[in-house]
C-alpha cells in the first residue's frame, strides 16, 4: 500500500526536523502506522532505533549497534547509561541528522531515568540533533506530554498523537463505492494496518475469514495485544467492552452486566475513553457533566466488529465452525453498517456548510415525551423518540434534523412525515431547544427513494453527497 493521507502530520514533522535540535513526540495505539510516518520523513543516514523489552544494558548495546553502522567512531564502544550514549551522539552526529526512538515505553520501563535525561540534554540548548520518541501505549506517552510533574513536560517542540484515517480517504484510495467504503469500514475503521492486510483480498468476508475468524489469522486476538500496551490486567477491560457491544450502554448496566458494583466501574471506564475505546454520549442539547442519559459507545469500528462478532461465538471458533460464523456476520453486518453510517452523516453535517446555512456540532437525541390525543391536556402515554441527527445552525436560527436509513429503499414522503411528526410531538412537549427555531428536514438515504418527492424545508443526501463531505 502506498503511503496515504497524513499530510498535516508529516509536514509538521518535516517542518521540525528543518529547524533543527527539536525534541518531538510521536504516540497512539499500535497499527496506527506511527512508525511507516516517521520512516517516511526522516533520511537515509537518519538514526532509526526499535526497542523490545529487554533489559537497560541490552537496549543500550542494541542502540549501539545501530549507531555503529552510521557513525564508525561507535565501533569498540562500550556504554553503561543512557547519558552517556546520548552525548556522545550529540558529540559525533551530523547537524540537524535525526535519532528516533521507537517504543519509548519499553526503554522507560526499564530505564526510569531516561526521560530525566533527555530533559537535561532537551535543556541545555546544545542539542545537535533531533530527537523523537514514539510509543504505542497511549496513557503513557499522554503522561509524558501533558503531566505536569513529568520531566518532559512542555519539551516537546512538537507533539502528534496518530489518529485513524478517516473513511473518505480509504473510499478514494481503494476506488471503492460510497455503500461499499461504509460496509467495508464498519469492519476495519480507521486503521492502516488493517486495510493493508485486507488488500491482499477479493472479498470482505473472505478477509474477515482468515484474519480474524481464523485461529491462526493475525487479527484473530487484536484486542489482547492492544489492552497489553495500556493496562496491566486485561480481563476487566474485555469484560466492559463485551458488555457495551451486547448493547449495555448505561453504567448500571455496564455493571450488573460484568458482575462489578458502580464504583469499581469509573476508573476502567475512563481509562477506555482515554485510550479512544469508548466515548460518552448524551443527547443533543444537554451537558455531558449534567445529563442523566449518558450512554457509552465502543468509538473503533473494528474493536466493535470484534466484541459483537468474535467474542460472543469463541467456543465455535475454536472448534472451527468458522461457516456458521460467516453467516451471522453476513446477516448482521448491515445493523454495524447502519451505526457507523449514522456517524458518518453526523460528521458530514458538523461544522460544514449547507442549504444556506453553517452547522454546529451534530449530534443525536432521543428521549421519551407525552402523546397527547387532539383537543386533550392530559397525554394519553409516552412515545419514546430518537433523532439520528440534530445540528443548529451558527446563527442559532435554525436547526438541521435528519434521519438515517441503510436499508432498502423506502417513500420518502412517508419517511418525511414520520420525521416532521417525531419533531412535532417534541415541540408539543416543550423539548427547550426546538424553542423558535426553524427546521431543516434532512433524508440520509443509503438508496434513492421508491418514488420522487420534494418537499420545500427537505432535502435528501446519499452515501457519495456524505462521504465528499467528510473532510
Amino acid at each position: 500500500m502506498d503511503f496515504i493521507d497524513r499530510d498535516k502530520e508529516s509536514a509538521r514533522l518535516s517542518r521540525a526536523i528543518m529547524k533543527g535540535g527539536s525534541f518531538i513526540i510521536v504516540y497512539g495505539r499500535r497499527r496506527m502506522g506511527k512508525s511507516t510516518l516517521i520512516r517516511h520523513v526522516i533520511n537515509n543516514d537518519d538514526v532509526y532505533y526499535e526497542a523490545d523489552m529487554s533489559e537497560k544494558k541490552t537496549q543500550i548495546s542494541l542502540l549501539v549497534h545501530v549507531l555503529r553502522l552510521l557513525y564508525p567512531s561507535f565501533e569498540g564502544a562500550a556504554f553503561d547509561d543512557w547519558a552517556s550514549i546520548l552525548n556522545s551522539f550529540n558529540s559525533v552526529c551530523r547537524e540537524g541528522s535525526t535519532l528516533v526512538l521507537d517504543e519509548f515505553p519499553y526503554l522507560v520501563k526499564q530505564a526510569p531515568e531516561l526521560p530525566s535525561v533527555i530533559q537535561r540534554l532537551v535543556d541545555s540548548g546544545s542539542m545537535r540533533f533531533n530527537l523523537i520518541i514514539c510509543g504505542s501505549s497511549q496513557r503513557m506517552m499522554q503522561k509524558l506530554v501533558l503531566d505536569a510533574s513529568e520531566p518532559l513536560y512542555g519539551r516537546a517542540s512538537e507533539k502528534i498523537c496518530l489518529g485513524p484515517i478517516r473513511i473518505d480517504y480509504w473510499k478514494r484510495y481503494f476506488a471503492l463505492s460510497a455503500v461499499d467504503a461504509v460496509k467495508e469500514f464498519s469492519v476495519w475503521g480507521g486503521v492502516p494496518r488493517y486495510w493493508v492486510l485486507r488488500e491482499d483480498f477479493d472479498s470482505l468476508m473472505d478477509a474477515v475469514d482468515y484474519l480474524v475468524l481464523d485461529e491462526h489469522g493475525l487479527l484473530a486476538n487484536e484486542p489482547s495485544a492492544l489492552f497489553m500496551d495500556e493496562v496491566p490486567e486485561f480481563a476487566p477491560y474485555s469484560s466492559i467492552m463485551t458488555a457495551v457491544a451486547g448493547g449495555n450502554q448505561r453504567f448500571s448496566h455496564i455493571a450488573d452486566s460484568i458482575g462489578r458494583k458502580v464504583n469499581e466501574l469509573a476508573a476502567p471506564l475512563s481509562n477506555l475513553i482515554e485510550m479512544n475505546y469508548l466515548k460518552k454520549e448524551v443527547p443533543f442539547g444537554e451537558s455531558p457533566a449534567k445529563s442523566r442519559k449518558t450512554l457509552y459507545k465502543i468509538s473503533d469500528p473494528f474493536i466493535c466488529f470484534y466484541y459483537k462478532f468474535i467474542v460472543p461465538n469463541k467456543s465455535l471458533l475454536a472448534l472451527g465452525r468458522t461457516t456458521r460464523i460467516k453467516s451471522y456476520i453476513e446477516e448482521k453486518l448491515p445493523e454495524v453498517s447502519s451505526a457507523v453510517w449514522e456517524d458518518c452523516c453526523r460528521k458530514a453535517v458538523s461544522g460544514n456548510c449547507l442549504f444556506d446555512k453553517c452547522w454546529g456540532l451534530a449530534g443525536r437525541w432521543w428521549g421519551s415525551v407525552p402523546k397527547f390525543k387532539e383537543g386533550k391536556k392530559t397525554p394519553e402515554s409516552q412515545v419514546e423518540i430518537e433523532l439520528d441527527v440534530v445540528a443548529e445552525s451558527a446563527d442559532r436560527t435554525t436547526l438541521l434534523i435528519g434521519e438515517c436509513k441503510w436499508a432498502a429503499p423506502d417513500y420518502a414522503d412517508r419517511l418525511y412525515r414520520v420525521l416532521k411528526a417525531k419533531v412535532a410531538d417534541m415541540q408539543i412537549a416543550g423539548i427547550p431547544f426546538l424553542s423558535g427555531k426553524e427546521i431543516e428536514y434532512v433524508l440520509f438515504l443509503k438508496s434513492r427513494p421508491l418514488v420522487d418527492f420534494s418537499a420545500p424545508n427537505l432535502h435528501i443526501l446519499y452515501p457519495e453527497d456524505v462521504l465528499d463531505l467528510q473532510g
